[in-house]
């Protein structure tokens, strides 16, 4: 018969850290007392004799004579036999010994009870604290004053983690609330359009398709945010990476969106100075390279062009994705990475943007062990350089 796991080997009850810190530093008083106290007993054991000799010899010499010798308990192991007056100062010695062993065992263990208890009382305030762990407390810290120690590291490490609790849940209840907005327009559209025309008992068959039409573009809509929505789910997760060539990536992203390119007048240039294999996901690098040229064409005019260069430097591979467009203000450019952030709302949503494609690019670059950084200057273009880690085989 199979038993589970913690039947079969049951999990031990430990007592408190406090009691068990009193009962070692305790102990170990203990017993450094106890050596203490048989090196004094040895010591004397070995002098008594001398000093009696020395401070009164003619008592020691009769004593010495006297038939009334003995062994004394706690020292007997050594074969020393002991005349009476040795032997009262040494027993005298030994319960002395003893009542201050004693006396030492229970103080020892109140005293490291005690300072226990006050050594671990800011643990204490870190259990309390994590206790009272709530979104609504996330902003309150321990702030642990004192020295430098390893209770001072703890409650400082607490704190940071809260801090970074706070931000995520921050960043977290901002992201649920522009994807609710986000959801919630083109659910709109769809439910506007199905009621004005199916409450219309003079629709025509073109009405429908009109209809038909305008939930195709909502509902493509959805599909792409829920893509992009996906893919930022995912980006906290490890990816399966290979050698990938990157000028076939760019071949294939140039040549998917030729057409977007050749209607929006723009030209569209590549430049590499040499083939350059990066070590990555081949699929997840291509959607950063369509989504960053596919921005170059969107937010471009008429003439304009967009150059993807790929250059080899140390062990990275840079790629810089050079367009002539619209550009973005400098206080801008810190935010581009957000998500749902967009530099022109109306352009944006003009092409069906939700403002996640240049942070999905973030999140796969970081997911690559690189980085990607933009400078931009407003009526003049953007430089997007990605720094991605090149494939140790070459």
């Amino acid at each position: 018969m199979n038993y589970p796991l913690h039947l079969l080997h049951p999990k031990r009850r430990r007592l408190p850290l406090r009691l068990r810190l009193a009962l070692w530093s305790g102990g170990l008083t203990l017993i450094l007392s106890f050596f203490l106290l048989f090196l004094i007993n040895v010591t004397a054991f070995s002098a008594f004799p001398r000093i009696i000799r020395e401070t009164n010899p003619a008592a020691y010499n009769r004593i010495l004579h006297s038939p009334r010798h003995r062994t004394f308990p706690l020292f007997g192991a050594f074969g020393q036999r002991f005349n009476p007056l040795e032997g009262a100062l040494l027993q005298e010695l030994q319960s002395a010994s003893l009542v201050g062993l004693g006396l030492v065992a229970v103080l020892s263990g109140v005293g490291a009870y005690w300072l226990a208890g006050v050594a671990l009382r800011p643990v204490r305030q870190v259990r309390e604290a994590a206790q009272k762990v709530s979104v609504s407390t996330l902003h309150t810290r321990l702030a642990l004053e004192g020295p430098e120690d390893e209770v001072k590291e703890l409650a400082d490490t607490f704190d940071d983690m809260l801090e970074r609790l706070e931000q995520n849940f921050a960043r977290q209840s901002r992201f649920v609330a522009d994807v609710a907005h986000e959801l919630r327009t083109p659910l709109a559209s769809l439910r506007t359009n199905m009621e004005v025309v199916t409450t219309d008992e003079e629709a025509t068959l073109s009405d429908y398709r009109a209809m038909s039409a305008a939930q195709e573009r909502a509902l493509t809509r959805l599909e792409c945010l829920v893509s992009d929505l996906l893919i930022l789910a995912k980006s906290e997760q490890p990816i399966v990476c290979s050698e990938v060539a990157l000028t076939p990536l760019i071949e294939e992203v140039f040549y998917d969106l030729e057409c977007e390119a050749a209607h929006s007048q723009i030209s569209l240039h590549a430049s590499n100075e040499s083939e350059v294999l990066v070590h990555g996901n081949g699929p997840l690098l291509t959607r950063v390279l369509s989504n960053l040229v596919a921005n170059g064409i969107y937010y471009n005019r008429p003439g304009g062009e967009v150059a993807v260069t790929v250059e080899r430097k140390d062990a990275w591979a840079v790629v810089r994705i050079v367009d002539t467009g619209i550009g973005i203000d400098a206080a801008r450019q810190a935010y581009v990475f957000d998500r749902f952030y967009r530099v022109d709302s109306s352009r944006a949503r003009h092409k069906g943007g939700a403002g996640l494609g240049l942070s999905i690019i973030s999140a796969i670059v970081q997911q690559h062990n690189g980085s990607v950084q933009v400078e931009s200057t407003p009526g003049i273009g953007s430089i997007f350089t990605l720094f991605l880690p090149i494939s140790p085989q070459t």
